[in-house]
């Protein structure tokens, strides 16, 4: 489908939505129905229908503990995914002695 237009889609970003679509072991809309099952506010703000959700939540009192890429992105933080998921501890005393 997007050949046609002369678009490239890397393959990894297709298997995130295959991954989003099929989560709950059953076939989930991709679209702002699909994410009114998602728990964080954020991952729902930023698909569609920011307002809907910001005041949907904020009536509700939701709480969003930055768990998705989606929600940390909105706030201006590095999501905890890929390189960003660990830290590295290095122990400067070893061979010191």
């Amino acid at each position: 489908m997007f050949d046609v237009y002369g678009i490239a889609v890397d393959y990894r970003h297709l298997s995130l939505i295959a991954d989003f679509i099929t989560y709950n072991g059953d076939y989930r809309a991709f679209n702002r129905i699909g994410m009114e099952e998602s728990s964080s506010p954020f991952l729902k703000m930023s698909y569609e229908t920011t307002m809907k959700y910001l005041i949907a939540s904020s009536t509700s009192k939701d709480t969003d503990w930055i768990t998705s890429p989606s929600s940390a992105l909105v706030l201006g933080q590095a999501p905890q995914v890929g390189t960003n998921s660990f830290d590295v501890i290095h122990d400067t005393s070893i061979g010191t002695k």
